[in-house]
């Protein structure tokens, strides 16, 4: 799905991308500038199911999770929370200028 869509993102300019359905939560390494996360953990969880991309930066199975997002200027803040209340994964990520038409 990503080999289909990624070309549109880069010319769209699309820096992050979310999706859910697995049942689990995972970010990505970027690729070609496009940070991608799957946060489908907050329903039915399936422990020990992560089924990694080739380039995982980050994955948690063993718990529900939910995730906190928050833009300040041009910065994406991101924090991956297990309910539990322990912090899994955080960061940030800048934010480019959409391209112009």
């Amino acid at each position: 799905m990503r080999a289909r869509l990624e070309p549109i993102f880069c010319k769209f300019g699309v820096n992050v991308v979310f999706s859910g359905h697995e049942h689990v939560y995972e970010r990505i390494k970027p690729q070609k500038g496009i940070y991608y996360f799957v946060s489908g953990s907050s329903g039915k969880l399936r422990p020990h199911n992560l089924k990694s991309s080739s380039k995982p930066a980050e994955g948690f199975d063993t718990d529900q999770t939910f995730l906190l997002l928050e833009i300040s200027g041009e910065q994406l803040y991101f924090q991956a929370v297990s309910r539990r209340g322990r912090t899994i994964d955080s960061g940030m990520i800048p934010l480019s200028k959409q391209p112009s038409s």
